[in-house]
């Protein structure tokens, strides 16, 4: 197997549905796909790279395919952003009318969705009861009304055509005729003073009509799916506005129509921001597009399956012969899912990173130093793309994370208290408008509600996408999450480079002379003369030394990430020392080398673990350090 053809996809739906994506060959049905199939589920919720859109053109292009359906998309364009923001009509409020712009559209959708069933079938299906319709029955008649209002307000029919929201405000902004259905009044919404009446008035007209006109249709189905809000929102009040109106037509459509459905895409953190009396009616329509740890990789599986053209590909030979089955002594997959937020996105971009670095350096396969090259790009990536992703929620993110740089990933929250008060007066002079984010609570419920932070519960780091709750009073030790430390350059819980049994090669001529003369390695004594160990005595008594540290640390009350990274440190020794025992080809003076960088990193350690608090001078694992620091 090499990587050769190895690819993952592109990073947004819209081009990896297109050209040399792989959306559409690799797409994972959930149960949120058939829900929206089924209307059980009509809002769908989730963070930026979760998988919204790809999943909305996923909807829209199976459910094209389906006999008698009709799907169309609707997508704001940012350049329309403030007409829409601006859009105001008199005699109703701004929410108001925010809404009928929305209903508006949605009715222009229904009316293309019936003249497209036109289109398609001469000899439709149509089935109705109702006696209303006894004096018109000609359907062709009927639809042709439709297709004359459409024309008078020059609306184009064709259900493909993606117009500019500005040119469609305009419109409704002049004249708004329905002389194609015998209503002589229009409205001339420049001149009215209740011109947000009369435009409803006329909404609710059209409204019935295509009620009654759909009962004809009844075994087909229509689907309005409507994405990438975002586009038209700036986290302000009109803002809102936009999005709940949106929210509240695509309700009333739901509500009337039994075969024209409407669901919306939308990003959990502006739903999370939206203040409305209504909203409690729309949490039976929520459903959040979440991932789990099981099945996240099984993306990364399917694409490498459309990709390599091997759709006999396991899990195991994946992370087999593609990539290595371990790193740092946890198996890839898990390594690599513990750097995403757990989103799509992430999870391809980190994947695709691995093997461009591979590939870059001649490799047939991903191995270990190249995924740890990666991530040192893809941190940088992320940290960027978390501040664009919350540049106009909270401007001033850039300038809180920098408190994280240059030290441990563990931050106890004493001590963040401390930092961030001295930061608070600069801060609030730059961000005036903000000054009620900037306070302990809240900073630190945003960084953990973006994923930037997690807290330590029950020996266990938690974030955001594993328990969606506040950050709790009795929350005192926080974590910043993998994928953000390398660009931060906080990659130790104890702000020490791991040990390394390469320590030292680079210092050999230094330590041979320092060994020769007997020199102490903790520096705390001058050149005293010393008595040469035996090659495995000093070194075996050392390693014993270090498995009882060990297990003290494993049971001392400090952050379980510090505990962890200590852990695997000790590990790294007593390999290190085992090999030397075992291997009599070793020169002797390999041995007091080793000693040496142990020493040295435990002498490092303990001076961290005093400066960070963790642990106390007088713990058990603070007087066995001693202990060893002697040795």
């Amino acid at each position: 197997m090499t990587i050769q053809s190895l690819y993952f996809g592109k990073d947004d739906a819209e081009t990896d549905f297109k050209g040399s994506g792989l959306l559409q060959g690799s797409f994972l049905k959930t149960t949120i796909y058939e829900d929206i199939k089924s209307r059980k589920k009509s809002l769908v919720i989730g963070r930026k790279g979760s998988g919204k859109s790809a999943l909305c053109l996923m909807l829209k292009k199976e459910l094209s395919l389906e006999e008698k359906t009709y799907v169309c998309l609707v997508t704001p364009d940012a350049i329309s952003a403030d007409e829409i923001r601006q859009f105001q009509m008199s005699g109703v409020n701004e929410q108001q009318s925010k809404k009928l712009i929305w209903k508006y559209i949605f009715l222009v959708q229904i009316c293309k969705f019936l003249l497209e069933v036109a289109r398609n079938h001469n000899d439709w299906e149509s089935s109705s009861d109702n006696s209303d319709w006894s004096v018109e029955n000609d359907l062709s008649h009927t639809l042709n009304k439709i297709r004359s209002f459409l024309v008078e307000n020059n609306e184009v029919d064709d259900l493909n055509f993606q117009e500019k929201f500005w040119s469609i405000i305009n419109r409704i902004q002049t004249k708004i005729t329905l002389k194609a259905f015998d209503q002589s009044a229009e409205i001339e919404t420049n001149h009215e003073t209740n011109e947000g009446k009369n435009f409803d008035y006329k909404l609710d007209f059209l409204e019935k009509y295509l009620e009654k006109l759909l009962k004809f249709f009844q075994k087909y189905k229509f689907y309005i799916l409507v994405d990438k809000v975002d586009e038209i929102w700036d986290n302000d009040t009109s803002s809102d506005k936009t999005v709940i109106g949106l929210l509240m037509a695509s309700k009333q459509i739901n509500e009337i129509y039994d075969n024209a459905f409407c669901t919306v895409f939308l990003r959990a953190d502006i739903y999370e921001q939206l203040q409305f009396f209504d909203k409690d009616k729309l949490r039976g329509d929520e459903v959040s597009v979440t991932w789990t740890s099981e099945k996240l990789p099984e993306i990364i599986l399917e694409r490498a399956k459309a990709s390599t053209k091997n759709r006999d590909l396991t899990s195991d030979s994946f992370w087999s012969e593609y990539f290595p089955q371990q790193i740092n002594t946890e198996t890839t997959s898990d390594f690599i899912l513990s750097y995403t937020l757990m989103r799509p996105r992430e999870i391809i971009q980190l994947c695709n990173l691995c093997v461009d670095t591979a590939r870059r350096e001649g490799s047939i396969t991903v191995e270990c130093k190249h995924i740890t090259q990666a991530i040192d790009s893809y941190s940088n990536w992320k940290l960027n793309d978390l501040i664009g992703e919350y540049i106009i929620n909270y401007p001033f993110l850039n300038d809180l994370l920098i408190l994280f740089s240059n030290t441990s990933y563990v931050v106890p929250r004493q001590c963040f208290e401390i930092v961030f008060e001295r930061v608070i007066p600069a801060l609030e002079e730059r961000y005036s408008n903000y000054k009620n984010y900037l306070n302990i609570d809240t900073v630190l419920n945003i960084l953990y509600g973006i994923g930037f932070l997690g807290v330590e519960r029950v020996d266990k780091s938690v974030f955001y996408y594993q328990n969606a709750k506040t950050v709790e009073e009795t929350d005192k030790v926080f974590i910043v999450h993998p994928a953000f430390r390398n660009a931060l350059k906080c990659t130790s819980s104890i702000d020490i480079e791991g040990y390394s049994a390469t320590d030292g090669i680079g210092n050999f001529k230094r330590y041979f002379s320092e060994i020769q003369r007997g020199r102490s390695a903790t520096r705390v004594t001058g050149e005293i003369l010393r008595s040469q160990p035996d090659r495995d005595g000093g070194i075996s008594y050392l390693r014993k030394m270090l498995d009882a540290f060990r297990t003290i640390v494993i049971k001392e009350e400090i952050p379980v990430e510090v505990k962890n990274e200590i852990s695997r440190n000790l590990s790294v020794m007593i390999k290190q020392i085992d090999e030397f025992t075992e291997n009599s080809d070793y020169p002797d003076m390999q041995g007091e080398i080793i000693r040496i960088n142990i020493i040295t990193y435990l002498s490092k350690l303990k001076e961290k673990l005093s400066a960070t608090g963790f642990v106390s001078e007088k713990s058990s694992m603070s007087r066995e350090l001693d202990k060893l620091l002697t040795t």
